[in-house]
């Protein structure tokens, strides 16, 4: 009968440590997904054109203007700078495109109407991951 003792107590702590480890991981898993959703979330846009998910493999059939006319709403943004490279793109549900500018910013402008919703130096968007659209 001593070692009922010891495989009650036994079991007891394991209890505890699977439920420990399994909250620990629980917590986990949801302070690491808010991290990313936050991140993902900024910096945010008021567009007018919300991406639908499932997101459609090509982009382009939803957008309004084309790149050209959005590369000339960047370079009024910025005289004088040269457009390097534009990308139609999912910016946190919006559709937007990326213009790449000679001075080095990036200007987000809204597929829908042609507004200018963000401009920031390029490079610093923190889009690790994201897949890349090259409009021609």
């Amino acid at each position: 009968m001593k070692n009922s003792g010891f495989w009650k107590g036994a079991s007891l702590a394991l209890a505890l440590l699977l439920a420990g480890g399994a909250g620990k991981a629980a917590w986990a898993a949801a302070s690491g997904s808010g991290q990313q959703q936050a991140q993902e979330q900024a910096p945010t846009y008021t567009c007018s054109i919300r991406v639908p998910q499932p997101e459609p493999a090509d982009l382009s059939t939803l957008a309004k203007i084309k790149a050209d006319q959005a590369m000339a709403a960047a370079q009024t943004a910025f005289p004088g700078a040269q457009v390097k490279k534009v990308e139609l793109d999912n910016e946190n549900g919006c559709l937007v495109y990326s213009v790449d500018l000679s001075n080095g910013m990036d200007v987000k402008v809204d597929a829908g109407n042609g507004s200018i919703l963000h401009k920031e130096p390029a490079g610093k968007e923190g889009h690790e991951g994201r897949e890349d659209r090259e409009e021609d």
